[in-house]
Parts: C-alpha cells; structure tokens; sequence
C-alpha cells in the first residue's frame, strides 16, 4: 500500500514538471522590411553608443588617483567614441524617416524619437568638441576637474534616447533585445 501510494505521488508530482518541458516555444515572426531596417540599423548606433558610455565609465572610475598621461588618454578614447557615434546617427535617423506609422501611438514616438536622435547629435558633437579640447598636453588636470561632467551629460543624452528608442519598438512591435542576447534563447 505505502509502495503504491508513494508512486503514484511521485507520478502527480512529476507530471507538473513534464508539462513544462511540452511548452512550445516558437522563433519570432519575421519583421517587415521597414522594422527590420529600423531594428538593424538602431542596433548598430546601439552599439556605438556602448562605447561611448564604456570610455565615460573607463574616465569616471579612477580619476582622482591615475596619472594626467591616462587621462589624456581616457579623453582621446571618449572623444573617439563620440566621433563615432556622431557619423552613425545619420543612418537610423534616415530609416526612421522611411518607416510608416500607420497610429496616432506610433506617429507620436516616432516623432519622440526624431526629436531623440536631434537631440544625441547635438549631444555627441559637444562631447566631441569638449573631448578634442581637453586632449591637449598639459590638460590633464582640466580632464580631472571637468571631464566627469562633460561625460556625464553625453550618457544622460544616450539614456534619454534609449527610453525613446525603447518607447518606439514597443509601438512599432519590434523585439529590442539587450546586447549580446540571442533572437530567442528558448527556441531552438
């Protein structure tokens, strides 16, 4: 009797699990060519914008205590880095021109997002400007004193255009996966 009952437990108990492992869990829908565009596109500057908060995180963690010739070179890296994010704005800012919104929802944080991309290129520009002024031999003190700040508004820029971003795909319907995840680490 014990030898049953005890079976027959572990039976119920097992089925819970078993019918987790029976859920079928499909690969997203293909995109239409527009949002796909879109997604490839803000993806990249996505990835460039990465860098530019990296080098300001690589300034900003020790620089009261290295050397002017590190910051001057920390300065050169985000300088950089905003030169680059500068030049690849363009692109998805022009998809984005292309991309239909067929709602009063989608128009409106499609034109959120426009006035977001206006905004990070101003942003990106002055950081550029700024960096490439504190690069200068000698600086290393001004990059101490002012760098931080000076970095500090270019990532509140990339954060207040990644919530923009971030509202769009939501309206237009498109995954926007954190970088480096897989399309659908279930499916397989």
């Amino acid at each position: 009797m014990n030898r049953t009952a005890f079976i027959t437990i572990l039976a119920l108990g097992s089925a819970a699990s078993l019918e987790a492992q029976a859920t079928l869990i499909l690969p997203d829908k293909p995109l239409p060519p527009a949002h796909a565009r879109m997604q490839g596109a803000a993806y990249v500057l996505r990835d460039t914008l990465f860098a530019v908060t990296s080098a300001a995180a690589r300034l900003q963690r020790d620089f009261r205590t290295t050397s002017d010739a590190s910051l001057l070179s920390r300065a050169r890296d985000v300088a950089a880095a905003c030169a680059s994010a500068e030049r690849n704005i363009a692109t998805p800012r022009s998809v984005l021109g292309e991309t239909p919104a067929d709602t009063r929802l989608r128009e409106r944080e499609k034109q959120r997002l426009a006035g977001a991309y206006e905004k990070l290129a101003v942003a990106t520009g002055t950081c550029v400007r700024e960096f490439q002024a504190l690069t200068k031999p000698g600086q290393g003190e001004a990059i101490r004193g002012y760098g931080n700040r000076h970095a500090s508004n270019v990532v509140a820029e990339i954060r207040r255009y990644q919530s923009a971003l971030d509202g769009y795909f939501r309206a237009m319907n498109i995954p926007n996966r954190p970088r480096g995840a897989p399309e659908n680490p279930l499916a397989g």
